[in-house]
């Protein structure tokens, strides 16, 4: 990280100008790359080299991994969610949607911990559900909030960091997340700026 943080640093000292997802991005990748050396340097650096990839799926990608500390094992298998199953997804965390941002707090207690223990997820099917269960939430919150405007919209998912702590040992990973996430509705304030999880 502070590695990471000096990068971004000297970017902003620098004469280059630089817009603000390429500095995330480079931010990003810098543990990226240092957590998934052969992937960063095969798979990833490949598509890497269409623009649309890195301002696209490929910031998904590393916002997701980034959730989970870089933890996760199989960013391959995270990379085929996002660019098959999870369109809704990607727009939302490369910030490519019209209307507030919306952000997930608690997001990475919420990832990182509900994907429960098999972070090595050999099959994908572990992270394809929990990406899932992350979609269902940003899909939920958009259509409550105006298809228009600027400003952000930040969405207190601590009810399922709370359910994922409860089961303890007994959590069942991405499927049982996704389970959850079918399941609630969201409670606004009046502005339409802050919302939180309400669990069936």
């Amino acid at each position: 990280f502070t590695s990471a943080m000096e990068q971004l640093m000297e970017r902003l000292r620098s004469q280059v100008k630089a817009d603000e997802r390429s500095l995330y991005y480079d931010f990003l990748y810098t543990n990226f790359e240092r957590s998934y050396p052969e992937f960063a340097k095969g798979t990833f650096a490949s598509l890497s080299e269409s623009r649309l990839f890195r301002s696209e799926a490929g910031l998904a990608l590393l916002r997701v991994l980034a959730l989970t500390r870089n933890s996760f094992r199989n960013p391959g298998a995270a990379l085929a969610c996002l660019l098959t199953s999870c369109g809704t997804l990607v727009n939302e965390l490369s910030g490519n949607v019209s209307g507030p941002r919306i952000m997930l707090y608690y997001a990475p207690d919420m990832l990182r911990m509900g994907l429960g223990a098999d972070l090595d997820d050999a099959s994908g099917e572990n992270i394809r559900h929990a990406l899932a269960a992350m979609q269902e939430l940003y899909r939920l919150a958009r259509d409550l909030l105006p298809e228009s405007g600027e400003g952000h919209f930040e969405l207190n998912v601590q009810p399922i960091v709370s359910r994922i702590k409860a089961a303890g040992q007994d959590w069942a990973g991405g499927s049982q997340l996704r389970e959850v996430c079918r399941g609630v509705e969201i409670l606004v304030n009046e502005f339409l700026t802050e919302g939180i999880v309400q669990l069936s």
